[in-house]
This record gives structure tokens, sequence and C-alpha cells, in this order.
């Protein structure tokens, strides 16, 4: 069935993005150096952010406080008010750091721009997201923009519903296959894998079978008008 729209995850499929989480990581081992181990800091912090989405959902505001949870924790509450303004302070530069769009990004929406109604859809912080849509400089190319709490399979249906597509008709781009990928194969979409130098513990799927029909993986963005003029 011929493609009627292509959506684009956002994060680490238009521009970088955990590279930010990771480096903020670092400057809180840095901070907790004294108290912890790494490895062990990047557990707590991994299993406290876990614990935190139901409540919190993504991006880099939740991420900032369970940072700051796990500080607390680690030190057993003897932190003080200077370290918890550093990690404060790594939360802001997070927010404020420069959109670094990815190679090929711009050529590709270009391209495809000229045949497709593009969207996006992604995951966050609706102020946060839609911040970062507006600076990167892409906003041009797309239809729409959606932003959700999760990336859930009744998630996918009511945006296309409210947008009038059948699953069929649908093609997702993204570097998350537990967000990007799975939902849009069990509601009999198409989807493109396009995996990021780093990708969230989080977000991946290790028994994941890339034998599915419509699924298709590209070594980058750029492949991806080739790729949907063979399909």
């Amino acid at each position: 069935m011929t493609i009627k729209i292509i959506a684009f995850d956002a994060d680490d499929t238009l521009w970088e993005n955990e590279v930010l989480y990771q480096n903020a990581l670092a400057e809180l081992r840095d901070i907790l150096s004294p108290w912890e181990s790494p490895e062990k800091i990047n557990k707590i912090v991994n299993d406290i952010e876990h614990r935190n989405m139901e409540q919190y959902g993504y991006g880099i505001k939740a991420f900032t406080l369970s940072l700051i949870e796990a500080a607390v924790k680690i030190t057993d509450y003897k932190i003080q008010g200077e370290a918890i303004a550093k990690i404060l302070a790594i939360g802001r530069s997070m927010l404020e750091a420069d959109i670094h769009i990815l190679p090929n990004v711009v050529e590709t929406l270009k391209a495809l721009n000229e045949k497709y109604p593009l969207m996006v859809i992604t995951k966050g912080d609706l102020l946060d997201q839609s911040a970062k849509i507006k600076r990167s400089g892409l906003a041009e190319f797309f239809k729409a923009v959606e932003i959700v709490n999760d990336k859930t399979e009744d998630a996918y249906l009511k945006i296309l519903e409210n947008h009038y597509i059948n699953p069929q008709q649908f093609l997702m781009v993204g570097n998350s296959i537990r967000s990007d990928i799975l939902p849009i194969l069990n509601i009999g979409g198409k989807a493109v894998y396009i995996p990021a130098e780093t990708t969230w513990a989080h977000e991946m799927v290790p028994d994941f079978e890339p034998g599915n029909h419509g699924f298709y993986e590209l070594r980058h963005i750029g492949e991806l008008p080739d790729l949907i003029e063979r399909i």
C-alpha cells in the first residue's frame, strides 16, 4: 500500500541528544566521586530514572530531578547545597545547549518534503521538545508535530486517527527499537531503524528479531529517499 505520510523521531534521529545525557552523567560522577564509584553511580541513576518514569515522564527536567535524587541517596543525605546547585546547572545547560543536526538530515528532509507530507513524533517534555524543534530550524519541513508522554501503540493509533491515516500507509523513522519501531510494526505500519552512535539503555530491545514485515534498517538517514522509492 502506498505511503501517505512519513514521520520522524526527533532526538538522535534528526539531532544529537543522548550525548547531552552522557556528558551530564559524567559531570555527576565527578561531583559524587568522593562517595561512590562511577559504575555504582551509573546503576543508581539508571534505577532511579526507571522508577520515576511513571511520575516524571521523559526529558531533561525529569532527568535532572533523578540526578538530584541519586545524589541524595548516594551521599546518604550529606550532599551540600553547592553541589545540588551544580546539578541544577547541569540540567539548565542541557536545556540551553545548541542543537546539532545530524549529517544528511537537511538534504533528506528537503528531498522527501517535495513528495510526501512529513511529521515529527517525539516524546518528552512539551516545552523542551517544542523549543528544540523551533531552534533546530527544521520546523518548516513538517506538516505536523506530535509530542507525547510515551510512544505506545495506543499513542500512535490516536495520532494516526487524528490525521486520518491508515497505519498501512504510515512510515516511521527513528533510532529506538522500543519506541519508534516495535509499536509501529505491531499496528501494521512500516518502520525504518537508523541506529544512533549512542542509545539510552531503556530504548534497547536485545531480543528483537529484524525479520518483521515492514521493517527496514539503514546505516544513515541519507539512504532514506532511495529506500522509500523501492518500497
